[in-house]
């Protein structure tokens, strides 16, 4: 459900982020909003995981993003990350990864025991991973991994879910579980804002594409309008 006390998932203005004299992202302004499943694409190295790490605040960052400006706790509340590595910290049972992070999680929220464990189930259902909630981390495939972090974002209770590349090293059904997935919770009222390189099979899942080349948004439009063959070119061929 939208969150009438944000109008917007996301909201910039001129954010940059420069490594000594290198310039990574030029200034970027750009509004995202709540339920919206919108996919920033563009060729490696352009800026797509700068531009998320710096609206998060994980990175160094010159001008404003509306979540990078809150604190660490308030931040927590509206958005997770799902990493490109895939790195767990340790190889444990999906159910006990998922535990650890709400009990985290609670020490910033006010949930009740018993929803604590609702929650628990609740994200293993939306994900369709309910089989794998005794199985170990490091067993499961990689489309499986991802639907396992996807579900351990949905424990933290966040409205807002960034993914970097959440369908890279998938193959062609993982890949349309994945986007399945994410459709599926961006109609329930989350907001997914994912980087992706697979643009042409992405098209009918997401509402909108930002392109990014070379640090600069040089498209934003609906997926169709963004993959014809002259966008394609702006934001892909150098």
């Amino acid at each position: 459900s939208r969150d009438p006390k944000m109008e917007h998932a996301l909201t910039t203005n001129n954010l940059s982020v420069s490594v000594g004299e290198k310039t990574i992202l030029y200034p970027t302004t750009i509004s995202i909003e709540m339920g919206e499943m919108t996919a920033i694409i563009g060729a490696n190295g352009a800026g797509k995981s700068t531009f998320m790490r710096a609206a998060l605040g994980l990175i160094p960052h010159s001008g404003f993003s509306s979540l990078s400006s809150k604190t660490i706790n308030e931040r927590m509340k509206f958005a997770s990350w799902v990493s490109q590595d895939r790195e767990l910290v340790w190889d444990v049972r999906v159910k006990t990864l998922l535990q650890f992070t709400l009990e985290r999680t609670l020490r910033t929220i006010d949930t009740s025991f018993q929803k604590k464990l609702t929650g628990i189930n609740e994200a293993l259902e939306l994900t369709n991973i309910s089989q794998l909630a005794d199985q170990q981390v490091n067993s499961l495939s990689g489309g499986e991994v991802t639907a396992v972090l996807i579900a351990r974002t949905l424990v933290q209770q966040t409205p807002i879910i960034f993914l970097d590349e959440p369908l890279a090293s998938l193959d062609p059904i993982q890949k349309i579980k994945i986007l399945s997935l994410l459709r599926s919770l961006s109609k329930s009222g989350r907001t997914i804002i994912a980087s992706l390189h697979d643009i042409k099979q992405s098209a009918t899942y997401f509402s909108r594409y930002i392109g990014i080349k070379n640090g600069t948004v040089v498209i934003d439009a609906a997926p169709i309008e963004a993959i014809n063959k002259q966008n394609f070119n702006c934001v892909f061929v150098k």
